[in-house]
């Protein structure tokens, strides 16, 4: 029989011979009933022990369960149910049987006010021990609430308000208790908060409480202090409440009770969007009536206000990333039942931003209750039924866990157990058993998976569902002529609606969302489908207005091409993955609205994961000049190969499939097929002529706006005339702005002699240059030469043929000096700011490594910044030239390679990056400092490819508004509030750039 009921026989019959239901020949006659009630239980091999000790100490009091189960109770059931549920509450009965009582009582539901008059009746029993009072009274009313829900009396919505009841009717009578002997003359009211106010207390929870006086202040404060000792006074039988007051103007810095005129003025000029959020909860649970309810009448309007604040919502949700990213959820991950992602959390915040937007212009929705909310919110139209039906179970099923997971050992606790045995018995706590195709195991963490899943797309599905399929009822009216359609969201909701999500113009919002999804075209039903998945990557994108007008545009522009409709109809993700591009991106929008073919190459998913490289994209370019011949000429194919493969490029940087370094290696890849493409076209036969990289396309590290400089080399001699022509047509063939756009401009000032200089030269007349005229700043250049188009041979054959002169085994010391004048130069002349650029320049003055330094003066090298304060929000950051910026890297780097270079060959490398590797390994550069140069610049550069790509036309300096900081923080990847986040990460980094360039550059 125990082995039928999955009882471990070893460990329950001992129990069963104390509970006098097994005997030397096996189970007594009447034992089968009460030991299939235990069975019954969430654990019977933990309720048996228990009920046995209760049995051995208080054989009285088993004597009456027993009776009660043969008289049709089913008391012992009632209390092995409990034992086997909660091991706290069971040792209560087991210390106080007098708590036995509660279980073979009636179990009728106590309301707040009978809680109230029992609990004073206790403490007019009980003078002189007010606190252990209510903690035993408490204990037993827990007891009482836990039965209830254990044995199906009342479901979790009715059990969260009991508890509830329990506290409000325990509060009332302590403020009662200690008004008639501390304050007679003061006015004092409890204001519940948080899961108290809404009648959604969990077994251990703190209580959220607020104090409102009015009279003697001075009484009221002593009532207060002396309520707070009261319940939180440790007792044999525990404390009743941890009571909280901290979410109290000012918290525990405030004062713990003040008047209502007093929370008025706080509310008026101080407080913030959360503290507003918590007041929706907000109800009189205690002391003066009158008073409690005047505290909620006036600060009504700071919850509802005529208009809602443009940043509230965004508040609320930064906060919420602040919770999903706590130690807790760290800790737990996806068993944090309240905080993780897909847990209590998410609906709460869901219900109440809604609550929040429609609630303002709609009374019905101002319930605190959770449950409550969402249901009105579905019959006023403003979520779909279905949704609120669905999230209404599963809010219900995560907080059963949750008063489980509490009511074992009644302590505070929001984490599903790792260990299977602990996670099977709440698993039978919740009504799973074992089935011969499941585990109650198996199928607890299935659906707890399930229900989690769910939960994390809800907010998603309460904000934008109703928004949809407005617009899909209103294309059903226009079709079939039918007026008045119902949509449940009218413009003003809808507006609202969009406003919190993030659209700043609501109303230009709706007007593209009716254009993208009303009518009854092939084009308006794939959006009404795909809109549900992009609006909420669109509403969190760094910019949602510009995004969805790009989207917009993309859809009416492309809307007839197959290859377009048929990529959003085949690949779901791709759309979504438009619009985290789109609403970061209007440029690579446009990019995208002239290049259709490009979504063919989106809906390789794998393919768009992967870099290119020259060889790749050379392939690409044959392929569409040959393709294309008619069509097009060949400058014509490269630059729609350069827009199209810049657009692939940067989707793959928008959506965090290309880091900076290899964005950089792949434009230059680019660049680098389309000079060889174009070499080959322009070059006679019989005239050899290498295309010489410098500056960013010689190490690899291209930005989306960079020239390509590049130094030309032609063989022989007596073809100067042939070679220069084929420079001119390649300069035009690459540079000139068509129609089709413009391939790259390829830029020639680096060549000696500048541009008054040949535009190309042969071998040997570089090497003479060089050697007679070359000045340190054209060798510095020099470090970055690599051959990267037309004869490799020749090419290979000029960095040979100025190693020397670059590289010499003892570099002069002049040479050393000139880079550090030029260095100072440029910082003396770039800008009258400080470290960080904070200050708008007087003169802006371009200047790179490798660009011949501006005017002869000499100068000294400026002392080392000892500006330890960075830039704050706001401010002007000079990414490039400001001090610690890109250039603070770059000339590091190149002043230790001419240093080290002819005794260390490793480190004559073209690239910042590859370089500062080569010197780290070389022992010239200690770790930890070529960590700070690589981060510094991976963050610099990243910043400048943001500004670029979001229409920024200064990419070297971050803008100084607070909004367009955001708007390039959360492009960048930074959470709400970004732009502080940047800030402050870029004023660390280049802090540490900066003193990493001063000791290598000037002290070495």
């Amino acid at each position: 029989m125990l082995a039928r009921l999955g009882i471990a026989a070893d460990a329950a019959v001992p129990a069963l011979r104390t509970l006098g239901l097994w005997s030397e020949n096996g189970p007594a006659a009447d034992a089968a009933e009460v030991i299939e009630a235990m069975a019954r239980t969430p654990n019977p091999d933990h309720a048996l022990p228990l009920l046995a000790r209760l049995a051995d100490r208080h054989p009285d009091a088993w004597a009456t369960l027993v009776e009660g189960e043969r008289g049709g109770r089913g008391l012992v059931g009632r209390a092995a149910t409990v034992a086997g549920a909660s091991s706290a509450l069971a040792e209560l009965i087991i210390a106080k049987p007098a708590a036995l009582a509660v279980l073979t009582g009636d179990l009728e539901p106590w309301h707040a006010a009978t809680v109230q008059r029992r609990a004073m009746a206790e403490l007019a029993a009980n003078p002189d021990e007010p606190a252990a009072t209510l903690a035993s009274f408490q204990r037993r009313g827990l007891l009482r609430v836990a039965a209830r829900d254990l044995l199906g009396h009342a479901d979790t919505p009715a059990t969260a308000g009991e508890l509830a009841d329990l506290a409000e009717g325990v509060l009332a009578a302590a403020l009662d208790h200690l008004q008639e002997q501390l304050g007679p003359d003061a006015r004092v009211a409890i204001i519940g908060m948080g899961k108290l106010g809404g009648w959604e207390l969990n077994y251990v929870s703190d209580v959220d409480v607020m104090f409102v006086g009015d009279g003697n202040l001075d009484d009221a404060r002593r009532v207060a202090s002396a309520f707070m000792r009261l319940l939180g006074e440790s007792t044999p039988a525990g404390r009743a409440y941890e009571v909280d007051a901290n979410l109290r103007p000012e918290g525990k810095d405030g004062p713990l009770i003040r008047s209502l005129e007093a929370y008025q003025a706080y509310y008026e000029r101080w407080a913030k969007t959360w503290e507003f959020q918590a007041l929706l909860k907000a109800r009189h649970v205690a002391g003066d009536v009158r008073l409690g309810r005047d505290f909620v009448e006036r600060t009504r309007p700071f919850v509802w206000p005529d208009r809602l604040e443009s940043g509230a919502v965004s508040e609320i949700q930064a906060m919420k990333v602040v919770v999903e990213s706590s130690r807790e959820v760290q800790r737990a991950g996806s068993r944090q039942v309240k905080l993780a992602p897909g847990g209590i959390r998410d609906i709460e915040f869901a219900v109440q931003l809604l609550q929040l937007v429609h609630g303002r212009h709609d009374d019905t929705l101002r319930s605190g209750n959770t449950l409550v909310a969402l249901q009105a919110l579905a019959d006023g139209g403003y979520v779909d039924e279905g949704d609120a039906n669905l999230a209404g179970d599963a809010y219900q099923f995560l907080r059963t866990v949750e008063h489980r997971l509490q009511l074992y050992r009644l302590r505070r606790t929001h984490t599903v157990p790792a260990d299977d045995a602990a996670r099977a018995q709440l698993a039978r706590s919740l009504g799973f058993h074992n089935l011969a195709r499941a585990s109650a195991l198996t199928q607890f963490d299935k659906e707890f998976a399930r229900v989690q899943g769910y939960v994390r797309r809800l907010h998603e599905k309460l904000f934008y569902r109703p928004l949809l399929e407005r617009f899909a009822e209103l294309s059903r009216a226009d079709h079939l002529g039918v007026e008045g359609a119902d949509s449940g969201l009218d413009d003003a909701a809808a507006s609202d609606r969009l406003g919190a999500l993030g659209f700043a113009d609501a109303a230009v919002a709706l007007d593209h969302l009716q254009a993208l999804a009303a009518g009854v075209s092939r084009r308006a039903q794939l959006f009404r489908t795909l809109l549900p998945a992009v609006l909420p990557t669109l509403a969190a994108s760094p910019d949602p207005d510009g995004g969805l007008a790009a989207y917009r545009s993309l859809a009416e522009r492309l809307g007839d091409s197959p290859v377009f409709l048929r990529t959003l109809r085949d690949t779901p993700p791709v759309g979504e993955m438009l619009a985290r591009v789109l609403g970061s991106s209007q440029l690579v929008g446009k990019w995208l609205e002239r290049q259709p073919e490009v979504f063919g190459y989106l809906a390789d998913l794998d393919g768009l994961s992967r870099p290119l490289a020259a060889a790749d994209y050379l392939r690409l370019a044959e392929g569409l000049r040959r393709r294309r011949q008619e069509e097009l000429t060949a400058a014509d194919s490269l630059r729609r190969l350069k827009r199209r493969e810049a657009a692939r490029i940067a989707v793959r940087d928008l959506t965090g499939q290309a880091g900076c370094l290899e964005v950089a290696a792949e434009l230059a890849a680019l660049a680098e097929a389309c000079l060889e493409r174009a070499v080959s076209i322009v070059v006679p036969d019989d005239v050899r002529m290498a295309v010489v990289a410098l500056g960013k396309l010689g190490g690899r590290e291209l930005g989306y706006a960079s020239d390509l400089d590049v130094l030309l080399v032609f063989e022989p001699a007596d073809r100067r005339g042939d070679a220069l022509r084929a420079v001119a047509r390649l300069l035009s063939l690459l540079g000139e702005i068509t129609p089709e756009g413009q391939a790259f401009n390829v830029d020639l000032n680096l060549r000696p002699e500048g541009k008054d200089g040949p535009l190309a030269r042969t071998l040997d007349s570089y090497r003479s240059y060089y050697e007679r005229w070359g000045d340190h700043w054209e060798l510095q250049a020099l470090t970055q030469a690599r051959p990267v188009a037309g004869d490799a041979e020749l090419g290979a054959a000029f960095v040979e043929s100025v190693r020397d002169l670059v590289y010499p085994e003892q570099p002069p010391v002049e040479r050393t000096h000139a880079v550090r004048q030029m260095k100072a130069r440029v910082e003396r002349e770039r800008t009258g700011g400080d470290a960080a650029g904070g200050r708008e320049p007087r003169q802006r003055r371009a200047f790179r490594p490798g660009r011949p330094p501006p005017g002869p003066r000499a100068v000294r090298p400026p002392p080392p910044s000892r500006r330890p304060a960075g830039p704050g929000v706001g401010d002007r950051v000079d990414l490039k030239l400001g001090a610690g910026g890109l250039t603070d890297v770059e000339w590091t780097v190149q002043l230790l390679q001419l240093q080290a270079g002819g005794r260390h060959p490793e480190v004559r490398t073209p690239g910042t990056m590859a370089a500062l590797d080569a010197l780290e390994r070389a022992d010239l550069v200690a770790a930890q400092d070529a960590s700070w140069l690589r981060e510094g610049y991976e963050l610099l550069t990243r910043v400048r490819n943001m500004l670029y790509l979001g229409g920024f036309r200064q990419t070297d300096q971050l803008p100084p508004g607070p909004r367009e900081q955001e708007r390039i923080a959360r492009m960048a990847g930074h959470p709400p509030p970004g732009a502080q986040n940047l800030v402050q990460q870029l004023g660390r980094a280049m802090r540490r750039v900066r003193k990493v360039h001063e000791r290598y550059f000037y002290d070495a």
